[in-house]
């Protein structure tokens, strides 16, 4: 019988000890999933701010379907003059191949929501030092933009635009954004180059206005 009891004995104990172990790792079971469900938040979150979407090709309002030939590429420099066709004037712009989608220049940015779109309200400095030019534009995305020096990403709101630069008519994407502390109102990018655009970063301005308004340019740098 001492024998038996003792066994007994040591098999309730040993089965407390299994008991005491299953609840721990049913307590760390649990921490496990409410880590998964804090990192499933963060990329939910992640994913809500960084539009994931691929920006559609610029639209090419005269252009061939098929890309163009490099001796057929219209030449610009790292410096040109942009066409705007909602405002009609020109705004010196700076050529950027590292940028893949285009910027300007814009202050007061007010979103809101027109017939249950969203819509972006901006103006535009006047290069000629006239009153401020308000447009108002269907915003067809969000771009999310880290800054070297800033650690948080910027939300910025992205528009079309109708464009020209010499014989070539885009209607093309911009990101809106405050760009007072840089030379130039407009950065054109990747987005606009691509297909249809060589940069000959040693010269500048090496596109005319279009010929039906550059008698009205005088303004124009």
């Amino acid at each position: 019988p001492d024998p038996i009891e003792a066994a007994l004995e040591q098999c309730q104990s040993n089965l407390g000890s299994l008991e005491k172990n299953q609840r721990l790792h049913r307590d760390e079971l649990g921490l496990v999933r409410s880590e998964i469900q804090s990192l499933s938040d963060q990329l939910s979150t992640a994913s809500e701010l960084c539009d994931t979407r691929t920006p559609p090709a610029v639209e090419l309002i005269a252009a061939a379907e098929s890309p163009m030939p490099a001796d057929s590429k219209l030449v610009v420099g790292s410096l040109e003059r942009i066409w705007v066709e909602a405002l009609q004037l020109a705004l010196p712009a700076r050529i950027d191949t590292g940028a893949e989608t285009a910027s300007l220049d814009a202050r007061n940015i007010s979103n809101f929501e027109r017939d249950g779109k969203p819509w972006v309200s901006f103006e535009i400095p006047d290069p000629a030092g006239g009153d401020p030019i308000v447009l108002e534009r269907r915003r067809v995305r969000e771009a999310l933009v880290v800054q070297a020096s800033s650690v948080e990403p910027e939300r910025r709101p992205v528009i079309r635009l109708g464009i020209q630069l010499g014989p070539v008519r885009q209607l093309a994407e911009f990101t809106l954004s405050n760009r007072s502390h840089l030379d130039y109102q407009m950065l054109v990018g990747r987005n606009i180059l691509r297909d249809v655009m060589l940069v000959d970063v040693s010269e500048d301005n090496l596109v005319p206005l279009p010929n039906e308004v550059q008698g009205d340019q005088s303004t124009a740098p």
